[in-house]
């Protein structure tokens, strides 16, 4: 494959047939470059994995020369280390080298050809998910398709990680390509898919990805357990439930006689009526004469009460159609309804698409260490059936995208039936633990890169790809619902104190021997001007009215001091702006009232020490 002629360096030292060293040429080289290193199996294609920079300068010398002035002469030389990615055979496998390279070889710069050819980004704008460009370089990323909801996805970050962002993305480019979807949404931010992305800064980034604004209100449907308007209400089939299936979505666990009495229950039921419910069995369970029924009772009453069940229930095939996504959001749900909705749900979904009665479709679970946690963190009605779903869905045609914050409180068995892991930001020592024993293809060494992430960097492994890649996630086309609320905006609150810059020393108050000069017209002045005039005056620095003779002599003063003069003038523009009012001034919050003549000699007479 014809490569790009861009010399970067020289093979040296010690070298196996996975890895080696280089000495760098130049400075172009980065930390995770792709690189081309000649082999007899023709160009292999490597990777940076750490680069630093050697000298002749001893710590003794060093001691010595920090005592000195002058800068010493001191020779250095950058050496760089690659992990072997390795080439692609004639059959198109991935093979890695079995001989070592050779001492002296030179390294080029990998082109774009060979980085795609090499980690399997065969799919394109037809065929993928452009989930973004690979990082460090312009070229984009595809996600197979087949292989993201066939093999299940899993998006882990930490708070404010960017996960929510990135399963955006991800849902944008799914409706594209008409793949039916059902969001468990438990913030309720995914509905923002309806409307296009506006925001500013963002708008700036979309021609670096090639994207524009878009929105996706036609293929989108709201639905919430709660009533709303505009939104439509989902409820759950509750005729002719079975023992085991009331079982499974209890909270409260039953006893062995609590579990005989509302089999004997719903057998009776069966007997005398074709179609039954939750009340049904409720009454049919007060006839028992055990008295381990009460408990039995208690629990359905509980089940009954959530609200969520009707005779007819909201129909699968209402939910999942070719093209459409529905977005189940739990906003202001209380956490058990949230539970008992997931599981039975996804069973309804699961049953329907076993059958065949659905298309294929991905289930996106949000917040998922909610509904399938890890044992010892908590249990939850929903964990069973999103365990058997991740385990069999791939055989049936179900996806699963599971969404989390807390990859340590995940069931660790769901996390590792996922194929493809989208794995942003995460410092959290348990959680970078969970995920490394549980997604394949990652290392030692990925530990550490994970917590060093920048916001809005992913590092993917998966989806048809050959090794975990970085990868910048594009802006997205629509807006993001799940931005964080900012508390404070700004503005003249006074319950706020802004934080003044530092103020240098006091220069002299220079005095004129002969009277001032008549001020200018005011209108020859900025208010910043105005400001700064009104401030130094009160602060006894300066004795004229003339704002522009005041900024003279400031500005001398603060080249002596070796001081910003924009910097200092501004401070005084903010004391004048936030404190040092031309009329009623809050002297009392001012950081500089100590040393002001105004304030010693008004103070009193003027009732300035009141707080304002």
């Amino acid at each position: 494959m014809q490569q790009k002629d861009e010399f970067v360096g020289v093979i040296y030292g010690d070298i196996g047939s996975t890895e080696f060293n280089f000495a760098v040429n130049g400075q172009s080289v980065r930390k995770f470059d792709y690189i081309s290193a000649p082999h007899k199996e023709g160009y292999i294609l490597a990777q940076v994995m750490d680069i630093k920079r050697y000298s002749d300068l001893k710590f003794e010398d060093a001691i010595t020369q920090k005592y000195q002035e002058e800068t010493p002469h001191v020779k250095s030389d950058v050496s760089a280390f690659a992990g072997v990615i390795g080439y692609r055979d004639k059959r198109g496998v991935l093979q890695v080298p079995r001989t070592p390279f050779n001492t002296g070889g030179r390294i080029i710069r990998a082109d774009e050809g060979l980085i795609r050819h090499v980690l399997g980004l065969n799919a394109n704008k037809e065929s993928g998910a452009y989930i973004g460009l690979l990082k460090g370089h312009s070229l984009p990323v595809f996600l197979n398709i087949d292989a993201l909801v066939q093999k299940h996805i899993c998006i882990l970050a930490k708070t404010g990680g960017g996960k929510s962002y990135a399963c955006g993305v991800l849902v944008e480019e799914l409706l594209k390509k008409k793949v039916p979807m059902v969001v468990i949404d438990t913030h309720g931010e995914y509905i923002s898919l309806t409307k296009p992305n506006k925001d500013k800064k963002e708008q700036k980034n979309m021609q670096k990805f090639n994207v524009k604004q878009n929105h996706y209100s036609s293929q989108i449907t709201e639905y919430s357990p709660h009533s709303k308007a505009n939104v439509k209400h989902i409820t759950l089939n509750g005729v002719n439930l079975e023992a085991r299936e009331i079982i499974d979505i209890l909270s409260a666990k039953l006893s062995g006689p609590q579990i005989g009495v509302l089999y004997q229950a719903i057998k009776e039921l069966k007997e005398y009526k074709s179609t039954y419910t939750i009340r049904d069995i409720i009454e049919a369970v007060n006839r028992s004469k055990s008295n381990a029924r009460w408990n039995v009772i208690a629990s359905l009453e509980s089940l009954d009460s959530i609200g969520v069940f009707s005779e007819e229930g909201t129909s699968p095939d209402e939910l999942v159609k070719k093209g459409k996504c529905s977005i189940i959001n739990m906003k202001g749900v209380p956490p058990d309804v949230q539970d008992v909705v997931v599981a039975r749900l996804t069973k309804e979904l699961f049953d329907q698409r076993k059958s065949g009665k659905i298309p294929p479709f991905l289930l996106i679970v949000e917040e998922a260490h909610n509904y399938c946690p890890e044992r010892g963190f908590g249990n939850a009605v929903s964990s069973n059936i999103l365990r058997t779903v991740a385990s069999e869905g791939r055989k049936f045609g179900m996806g699963l995208c599971i969404v989390s914050q807390r990859p340590a409180k995940v069931d660790k068995n769901i996390i590792s039936q996922c194929n493809t892991n989208i794995i942003l930001k995460v410092t959290n020592p348990n959680d970078l633990k969970a995920i490394i024993q549980s997604v394949e293809g990652l290392t030692s060494q990925t530990y550490d890169e994970i917590q060093r992430l920048a916001i809005g960097v992913a590092l993917i492994s998966g989806a048809s790809l050959q090794i975990p890649i970085m990868t910048e996630i594009r802006t997205r086309e629509t807006s993001h619902g799940g931005r964080s609320v900012d508390i404070f905006k700004g503005g003249t609150d006074t319950t706020y104190t802004p934080k003044i810059p530092k103020m240098p020393p006091p220069p002299q108050v220079q005095r004129s021997s002969s009277p001032s000069p008549p001020p200018k017209k005011e209108e020859a002045f900025t208010d910043k001007a105005k400001n700064v005039n009104r401030v130094a005056k009160r602060l006894g620095w300066v004795s004229t009215d003339d704002p522009e003779e005041t900024i003279q002599i400031l500005s001398k003063e603060a080249e002596k001091m070796k001081e910003n003069v924009y910097k200092y003038l501004e401070s005084l523009a903010k004391l004048g702006r936030t404190f040092c009012h031309e009329k009623d001034p809050t002297c009392s919050k001012c950081p500089m009232s100590q040393g002001c003549q105004y304030y010693v000699t008004q103070g009193k007479k003027g009732g300035l020490f009141r707080k304002k």
